[in-house]
């Protein structure tokens, strides 16, 4: 029964989340062949660079968009499955409120990580032109000199760190629409305030322990082979982290959904 949650989720989903996805791809394609496969980066400096901030932004306004557009899609399918007229038809079914939670953070994982993997393979589009490689292989040295690693290291450790971000998202979100259901009333307005308090609790949290663990470099001399010690201790920390953050409250959304709410 668990898969036949997952499949049906997913199902309900793709439709939409292909679409918009698939466009985006397009854009991508279309802006390689007629715009970045077109640069001369021996031209003049200024044009150039104005050029490349005005395709960046849109670019990255683009990709902000889908990515807030699978966020929503994940809580807002969660909240009307379970939560809304729907979850009467949901919660008649032979299924335990744990396991309805696991289909969800399953099939919300599945998206929210598809949604990274198309959103990288479009970047990936753009970049790896000919003239593009190439003007990045002339400074490619320099540059791995002073960060202490390949881009492409980097670009790897960035993207494990946010495949796991993407689960931590997912039962954030869970979490917090759960806690909206303890309010008798306004329980959307509720949702959202545990959201924004637990983001401002773990931010809080983050900058207290980099300040403990001495994380901010700025009483040291700056050299590449510590930056690339510092880079890979934060994102160990972030990632230990994450995944505290995130047993806690999956361990809290268990029980809420479990034990708190009146489920049918």
């Amino acid at each position: 029964m668990l898969g036949k949650l997952i499949k049906y989720d997913l199902k309900s989903a793709a439709k939409i989340f292909f679409l918009l996805h698939v466009i985006y791809l397009l854009i991508c394609l279309v802006a390689r062949f007629f715009y970045m496969d077109r640069l001369r980066f021996e031209e003049p400096v200024e044009p150039l660079v104005f050029s490349l901030i005005l395709f960046v932004t849109l670019m990255t306004l683009l990709i902000s968009a889908l990515s807030i557009f699978t966020w929503m899609q994940v809580a807002f399918r969660f909240y009307r499955n379970l939560f809304s007229k729907e979850g009467y038809l949901s919660w008649t079914l032979p299924v335990s409120a744990p396991q309805h939670l696991w289909s969800k953070i399953i099939s919300g994982y599945i998206l929210m990580a598809a949604d990274l993997l198309i959103l990288s393979a479009g970047v990936l589009l753009l970049v790896t032109g000919d003239n593009v490689t190439s003007a990045y292989s002339m400074i490619a040295d320099e540059l791995e000199n002073e960060l202490g690693f390949s881009l492409g290291s980097f670009a790897c450790l960035l993207f494990i760190t946010c495949l796991i971000n993407c689960l931590c998202t997912v039962i954030m979100l869970y979490f917090s629409i759960l806690v909206g259901q303890l309010f008798p009333s306004h329980r959307v307005l509720g949702a959202i305030a545990a959201y924004f308090i637990t983001s401002f609790v773990v931010q809080i949290l983050t900058m207290l322990l980099m300040l403990v663990f001495g994380f901010f470099p700025g009483y040291r001399g700056y050299s590449s082979a510590y930056g690339l010690d510092y880079t890979i201790r934060l994102l160990y920390m972030s990632l230990i982290l994450m995944l505290i953050v995130t047993a806690i409250q999956y361990i809290a959304a268990h029980y809420i959904i479990k034990r708190k709410i009146n489920l049918i």
